[in-house]
């Protein structure tokens, strides 16, 4: 383990530098921060977790028996390597690619930023297109979630029936309809945008309807929703607020507040849903208690990644073959509603690979492997980090309660794309998103087209 060990400790060292370098230039959390970050966890600290946590207390992590993962009841990534038994290797190897990868990444980063991009900002949309825009949009997700747990007895059922619409196991009717009512987030924040600029009644009709369509979303988070879209549901207002706070102690108190709220969201378990108040008792209790233990917990369980990347490098091309990047116009393809309910595309690069590892998502360097080999990998990673670099251009300077919730909620979507990367997941999981922000960024379009000609 010691060359992977030394790959992982100087690619940590050098993203160390970079970060330092990049936040004494712009003082601020960056979609570059967060990717950092998660690199980090990723790909840079499990190597270490599994040299040095087995035969010792951590290795059986804050659940152990109670809530075994599929290979046993260790913390799920020292069991699956085991599993796996990877060859030292394709660790080896996965490192050096890495390395370079994060050279394109950066590269891709560093070319994008010199572009004049114009900062966010909703200021010219009128209050009243604004909130009518945010109306709409959140009376769309309100119908459809509506109509779409018509088919369930109560919200208990709703809840209760939720893993087993995750992993298949339910045939719920109208699917995309729950995938439609995401739009709620976006409405919410749009509509809060709006009520901070109305005055007195038609400030309280706003909030009552954004009330209602936050309702809507919240019902469909914990339905169908993972732990990281509930914690961006729940902590996203509370970061924009914390954007826009001009005294760093309040600033500080809420991200201490955020922080917690975000430890206690990652380390709940699937089963949640089926006894939300109990298991949260039993959750706070085991965090005042255990809290290092949670936070290890919380890294071997984003740590996926190191081991998903190795593997890859395992199976291309046999069993599974280059892709070529089909599964960029796939995803798009299989975002059309199918009402023939025969199934003609070619399956995504997930169903394959969930074969070979049940639970774990396609991350972006295995989707660059799988899709083009190293090759793949260094272009991906360079795209991904050009992206980066125009939302850090678009959001990061953005100004306004809209623009530092946009912010907010896209630090929350865009970085994690690097742990999950399939992109019919991708286009599905941020679908509400997508589309809000499309519409915001239409309006503001439009609203500067008029100024002009008028």
């Amino acid at each position: 383990m010691t060359p992977i060990l030394i790959l992982s400790g100087g690619l940590i060292v050098l993203i160390t530098v970079v970060e330092g370098l990049n936040f004494r230039r712009t003082r601020r959390i960056t979609f570059l921060t967060a990717v950092h970050a998660l690199i980090a966890v990723g790909y840079c600290l499990p190597p270490f977790l599994i040299a040095l946590l087995p035969d010792t207390s951590w290795a059986t992590g804050p659940r152990g028996a109670v809530d075994p993962n599929p290979w046993g009841i260790r913390l799920y990534l020292l069991d699956l390597a085991d599993h796996l038994g990877l060859p030292e290797g394709a660790y080896i190897t996965t490192g050096i690619i890495l390395i370079g990868a994060y050279g394109a990444l950066l590269a891709g980063y560093s070319a994008t930023r010199a572009l004049p991009v114009r900062a966010f900002s909703s200021e010219g949309i009128p209050t009243g297109l604004l909130a009518f825009s945010g109306a709409a949009l959140g009376a769309i997700a309100l119908v459809a979630m509506t109509v779409y747990t018509s088919q369930y007895t109560g919200i208990r059922e709703l809840i209760d029936m939720g893993i087993h619409v995750r992993t298949g196991n339910f045939p719920a009717k109208w699917g995309y309809l729950q995938v439609l009512s995401q739009v709620a987030f976006p409405a919410f924040l749009i509509l809060i945008g709006a009520a901070i600029r109305m005055p007195g009644r038609m400030r309280l009709v706003v909030l009552l309807l954004a009330a209602a369509v936050w309702y809507a979303g919240f019902l469909r988070v914990i339905h169908v929703g993972g732990r990281l879209e509930l914690c961006a549901f729940l902590i996203t207002p509370l970061l924009a607020a914390v954007f826009l706070m001009r005294s760093k102690t309040a600033a500080i108190l809420i991200m201490l507040c955020v922080a917690v709220v975000g430890v206690f969201i990652a380390n709940l378990p699937h089963t949640f849903s089926r006894d939300p108040f109990g298991i949260g008792a039993a959750m706070i209790h085991q965090m005042g208690t255990d809290l290092i233990n949670h936070i290890l917990f919380i890294i071997a369980d984003f740590g996926f990644p190191h081991i998903a990347a190795a593997h890859t490098l395992t199976v291309v091309p046999d069993p599974i073959a280059f892709r070529h990047f089909i599964d960029v116009p796939l995803g798009l393809a299989y975002m059309l509603p199918n009402f023939s309910g025969v199934e003609t595309l070619p399956p995504m690069i997930l169903s394959l690979h969930v074969k070979l590892l049940p639970w774990i998502p396609v991350d972006l360097f295995s989707f660059g492997y799988y899709s083009l080999g190293t090759l793949g990998v260094l272009i991906t990673f360079a795209a991904f980090g050009a992206l980066l670099a125009l939302f850090d251009g678009w959001l990061t300077e953005s100004t306004g309660w809209l623009g530092q919730a946009l912010r907010a909620a896209w630090l929350f979507y865009l970085p994690f794309r690097l742990l999950y990367a399939d992109p019919y997941a991708v286009l599905q999981s941020g679908f509400g998103l997508i589309t809000g922000t499309t519409l915001v960024a239409t309006l503001v379009l439009w609203t500067a087209w008029r100024r002009r000609g008028v």
